[in-house]
């Protein structure tokens, strides 16, 4: 059977855009899940990062956590958050971790329901933020 070439590359694309669709769709439970992957961000002298007002459910935002203090109190959203829970697991975050020696980590605030705010940076665990109570202690 003699198929022309057209048609040989025309399959195997197919082929090739239908196996990439499957993949891209697994569930965490899966074996070797990752999860979802965003690029390392840098400290950008002069210009924080603080996402918006009024922020979206599940929809990253470039972020920057001031550490002086340590990592306990973030606004975000237009309110005051308290560092509640750590993750290790799969990095959300791929690329180079931040300096020990900043007092910024640049990295993503994702809301993920009204009480719960995630924040991912390379190299770390996942941060998970739930609302604070009170606005947060001036640091010594």
């Amino acid at each position: 059977m003699n198929v022309p070439r057209q048609a040989v590359v025309v399959l195997l694309s197919a082929g090739l855009l239908l196996s990439g669709c499957s993949s891209s769709s697994r569930n965490p439970e899966d074996e070797g899940y990752t999860g979802p992957t965003l690029p390392a961000r840098t400290v950008v002298k002069d210009k924080w990062q603080e996402g918006p007002a009024k922020p979206k459910q599940h929809k990253p935002y470039p972020y920057d956590i001031y550490t002086h203090c340590g990592i306990k109190w973030v606004n975000f959203g237009g309110r005051w958050w308290v560092l509640d829970s750590v993750f290790p697991g799969p990095e959300q975050v791929k690329g180079e971790p931040p300096s020990q020696y900043t007092q910024r980590f640049a990295g993503y605030m994702t809301l993920i329901g009204p009480d719960t705010a995630n924040f991912d940076a390379a190299g770390m665990p996942t941060m998970q933020f739930v609302p604070a109570e009170d606005e947060p202690p001036g640091c010594a």
